[in-house]
């Protein structure tokens, strides 16, 4: 019985798996519009009912308890009581927050029992590697049919070109480590060449992440032993190389108006005008530039205080986790409708999470990144430095680089990352080899 429910739950968690990580592209073929699409919203909505049923099924743990629950209560304060909406704005917004809330107690739930862990990560890197062949064809259609672009996201389709490049790094990482032989390091490199070569998509689209993704990649391939600096003097070339190409791509695919978003005359006319006017910031975005500009993530920092000041009250829980969340059956916020100029286009999390929670919600998220480091599963609870290190680079760059976190594919790919870098404990594994 107890092997039935672990497969029940185990296919169902795949199944969230590929209609988060998928669907996006097929959605853009058949309507051209993903993010409009019936078969998109679907998607999300069966996602974010797996996660829901998943764990309900999976959380156990009192921390995991505690953690849910106190978001459930800081965010029903801010957006019901604070910022006065109604209970299904406040569920449907805090769907945002799914995929980070719910995926570490089910992944805890295959990781905390030996044989539920070994079946799980047997098929589990089975399907990373499907997942990373299949970026290589998506990209290059999308690539071809659209250019360098936002548009460029791979299996997970328009609008994810950041989540699909941090996806394919973290996915090539975890397989490519498994397979290296730090004693012979070129020969296992020349063997396993295929996940390296899968990087290349990520230099089919204007991420720009993805330089520094690279070279993070290669720096943490290796052990953080006294041979290290041997090590690398044989990886510094490929290095070398592998930048010059994507940087080639980049500038060869990228136009000159799609790069001027931090050019020093945007600076002098926007951002150095007079910040008080914020609408009249956007006023002059809208007649330099032929689309709706996206504000620099940077600037959207220096406009929190303002927003703050001109609204007593909300520093300290936000407003509201409703704030993002509207669409052809949902009204948007009040607060949207006064600053949509400043939540559209790209939000650093750091950025997301004060403005629908505020300072509390900063802090909720502190200790939540936190926990992720210390929080060891059972007999899987010796960390795999180099992983972590990698997976601490990632969260410290979203943190500034966008909101990626309020999606379940990425929430997927990263936290799958996060449970597979704590190996074996070396007692379990002694334990196990005198009992051999």
């Amino acid at each position: 019985m107890k092997f039935e429910v672990r497969f029940i739950l185990q296919r169902l968690f795949f199944i969230g798996f590929w209609l988060a990580t998928c669907t996006g592209f097929v959605s853009d073929l058949i309507w051209q519009h993903g993010e409009s699409s019936i078969l998109r919203t679907i998607s999300l909505l069966a996602v974010d009912a797996i996660l829901l049923f998943l764990a309900v099924c999976t959380t156990r743990k009192t921390f995991d308890i505690i953690l849910i629950a106190s978001f459930v209560i800081l965010s029903f304060a801010s957006t019901c009581i604070l910022n006065h909406s109604g209970i299904f704005s406040w569920i449907n917004g805090s769907r945002y927050f799914f995929g980070m809330l719910f995926l570490i107690p089910i992944l805890r739930y295959f990781f905390e029992n030996e044989t539920r862990h070994d079946l799980f990560v047997k098929s589990l890197d089975k399907q990373l590697y499907i997942f990373l062949c299949l970026q290589v064809p998506a990209v290059l259609f999308q690539f071809f049919v659209h250019g360098a672009g936002d548009q460029v996201g791979g299996t997970m389709g328009d609008g994810f070109s950041g989540v699909i490049s941090i996806s394919i790094y973290l996915t090539s990482f975890y397989l490519l480590s498994k397979r290296i032989d730090h004693n012979n390091i070129l020969q296992s490199l020349y063997k396993n060449w295929i996940y390296i070569f899968l990087l290349f998509p990520t230099f089919l689209n204007e991420t720009k992440i993805s330089f520094i993704l690279l070279i993070v990649y290669f720096i943490l391939l290796m052990p953080l032993d006294r041979k290290y600096i041997i090590r690398m003097t044989f990886l510094v070339p490929m290095i070398g190389l592998l930048v010059g190409v994507g940087s080639y791509f980049y500038m060869s695919t990228v136009s000159g108006s799609e790069r001027l978003e931090l050019s020093e005359e945007f600076f002098e006319n926007y951002l150095d005008a007079d910040l008080d006017d914020l609408e009249g910031a956007m006023d002059y975005a809208e007649k330099n530039y032929s689309e709706m500009f996206d504000i620099p993530r940077f600037a959207k920092f220096a406009i929190i205080p303002m927003v703050f000041t001109a609204h007593p009250g909300h520093m300290m829980m936000g407003f509201g986790t409703n704030i993002y969340a509207h669409g052809a059956h949902v009204d948007a916020s009040d607060f949207y409708q006064e600053y949509d100029w400043l939540l559209n286009g790209t939000s650093p999390w750091l950025f997301s999470i004060i403005m629908q929670l505020g300072v509390l919600g900063v802090l909720w998220n502190i200790v939540y990144f936190i926990s992720l480091f210390f929080r060891k599963p059972p007999v899987y609870n010796r960390r795999d430095l180099n992983a972590q290190m990698f997976l601490f680079v990632v969260i410290i760059i979203m943190l500034f680089y966008s909101d990626h976190w309020g999606y379940a594919n990425f929430c997927y790919m990263i936290l799958i990352f996060h449970f597979l870098s704590w190996k074996k404990s070396d007692k379990a594994t002694s334990v196990e080899q005198s009992a051999l």
